[in-house]
């Protein structure tokens, strides 16, 4: 499953750039390097998410998952997965 890794900056929130994906065995190898917090765009279904969550969890890691909200709009958010 590949995960969408969420903008950098605003700035250029209006132009149609490809955004990074990652696959979860990348993000597992670098949470082993020592990256531990990752952020995702909201354009992952939360369900995806979710089984990100389950993937790290059954790879012995303690996960948290939330939604950041960076602005007042319903839409302004990202996921925040934590991976310990």
């Amino acid at each position: 499953m590949e995960l969408k890794l969420a903008k950098q900056s605003l700035n250029n929130a209006k132009s149609k750039a490809s955004h990074t994906k990652m696959t979860l065995e990348e993000i597992l190898n670098k949470a082993q390097e020592g990256q531990h917090i990752f952020y995702f765009d909201k354009e992952n279904t939360h369900k995806d998410m979710q089984k990100a969550k389950t993937f790290f969890e059954k790879a012995k890691h303690s996960v948290h998952l939330n939604e950041v909200r960076y602005g007042l709009d319903e839409s302004s958010y990202i996921y925040e997965l934590h991976i310990i």
